[in-house]
């Protein structure tokens, strides 16, 4: 399973490509990426080659970055879309029906970038507490 990192891209003013430099000198591949205001104190949200995300939290931590690893069972929504219309809505209203009971809201979305065995993309539905509005650290 793919697992989600995310983690704010400031050691001092933030620097996305600083980031992107520290994971790419540790060869780790990026199947997925996304995010907003990642620039702004917001966090940058990826997702490493399957079985490298060790390899992206060490190399992020020693780097000093703080990086938080996600688990799709706790902290996020997966779903594999085919190439057909609707898959993103069915997805996003499946993460909608389950954080209403959780008193929790869709905060972002991360799309795969490369298919998996299936041809499917893999994307990831992250949500937060209503309340907070966000749950970085």
């Amino acid at each position: 399973m793919h697992q989600q990192v995310r983690v704010v891209p400031a050691l001092s003013d933030p620097n996305l490509a600083q980031l992107l430099d520290v994971l790419a000198a540790a060869e780790v591949n990026l199947v997925a990426a996304g995010g907003g205001n990642i620039e702004l104190g917001d966090e940058f949200a990826f997702v490493p080659s399957e079985g490298q995300e060790k390899k992206a939290m060490d190399a992020l931590v020693e780097a000093r970055y703080k990086p938080r690893l996600l688990d799709a069972d706790v902290d996020y929504k997966l779903c594999w879309l085919t190439d057909v219309p609707g898959q993103l809505l069915g997805c996003v209203q499946e993460a909608t029906t389950e954080n209403l009971s959780k008193g929790r809201v869709v905060k972002d979305i991360l799309i795969g970038i490369v298919p998996d065995e299936k041809g499917r993309i893999g994307v990831q539905v992250y949500s937060v507490d209503k309340e907070s509005g966000s749950m970085a650290s």
